[in-house]
């Protein structure tokens, strides 16, 4: 049986209290939503795959120490498990095997986020360098959930190749492929950001109240608008901007409507079918943002190279004209 990393209520509600901060039940309730439909969605990998997987694993071990004789037979049946496996649908190609939830929470205001920004910003202008990472260390609320696959057109591959150089004797090129097979993994991190989950619950409730009672309807509009502020000021809009600015265009005019006519059916339709998309599309991860922070680093250090080979090479044109006008 594949073992499944799942929070239950109460792991995931540690997990949001982590930071110090007492969680809302209802925030709680919505990341739980999301790990229990992840999980209806999820499809359980085909078990000659996961015995394939064991049995590398317990090559390796093997190998390590020194049990030449066990890995060859763990290796033969992973290759029997991965062939049966192919066998039964050769279109197998990307396999998830193991998903895995980590949930964050910063109950903080968008003016608390603010602050904490402004001072981060002050205490990285003085050089204090560690005190600011210590202030923004902590302003994380998301789900985070992370997919470990394995491509069913390499991995059998190497380990099918490890076992063959087992056999002729070669133990270092045995031991490289199955590391080989091991790096193959492919490692796929989603976030979702909570704020927007909870945006979008707002928004819902506030669709389901009688029109009569506007005031009431406002109140979870401001709401809904405030944990957009929240998701911007934690840096969860980069990527969705023009997505942020519909949801809070959506909101504003549904707050218009309401002083009016209230005739806001349509409008909230429209919201709620932009949250479904932007919910969605959020899910789709490519970068961490541990890689998108070195992607932007090795980017503006190109920009100032080449800004440094610019400003000294006019310097030397200014250098020369000086030496001309001297000699003269």
């Amino acid at each position: 049986m594949k073992k499944r990393f799942l929070l239950s209520a109460l792991t995931c509600g540690l997990l949001l209290s982590a930071t110090g901060l007492q969680a809302k039940t209802e925030k709680k309730e919505l990341v739980n939503n999301v790990i229990q439909q992840e999980v209806k969605n999820h499809k359980q990998a085909p078990k000659e795959i996961i015995s394939g997987m064991q049995n590398t694993f317990a090559a390796l071990k093997a190998m390590q120490a020194g049990k030449k004789d066990e890995a060859k037979k763990a290796l033969e049946a992973a290759t029997k498990s991965f062939d049966a496996a192919l066998k039964a649908d050769p279109s197998l190609d990307i396999i998830p095997i193991d998903e895995r939830f980590q949930a964050y929470a910063f109950m903080g205001t968008s003016d608390v986020i603010a602050a904490r920004l402004k001072l981060a910003q002050q205490l990285l202008k003085a050089h204090d360098t560690q005190t600011a990472i210590a202030v923004v260390e902590p302003l994380k609320d998301e789900l985070d959930i992370s997919v470990i696959s394995i491509p069913m057109k390499i991995y059998p591959v190497a380990t099918k190749k490890a076992l063959d150089e087992l056999n002729k004797g070669n133990d270092k090129a045995a031991f490289e492929a199955i590391a080989e097979a091991m790096n193959s993994l492919l490692a796929v991190k989603a976030i979702v950001p909570t704020p927007l989950l909870a945006a979008q619950d707002i928004i819902v409730e506030a669709s389901k109240l009688d029109k009569n009672k506007k005031e009431e309807v406002k109140k979870l509009l401001s709401d809904a608008k405030e944990e957009l502020k929240r998701a911007e000021l934690l840096g969860y809009v980069s990527t969705h901007e023009a997505d942020y600015k519909l949801l809070n265009g959506d909101i504003e005019k549904i707050q218009k409507e309401i002083k009016g006519k209230n005739e806001v059916e349509k409008l909230y339709d429209m919201l709620k079918n932009d949250f479904k998309r932007i919910v969605s599309s959020t899910k789709v991860s490519k970068m961490t943002p541990e890689q998108r922070a070195e992607k932007k680093v090795n980017s503006f250090e190109k920009k100032e190279a080449k800004k440094a080979v610019k400003e000294k090479s006019e310097f030397k044109q200014e250098a020369q004209q000086d030496e001309k006008k001297t000699v003269k």
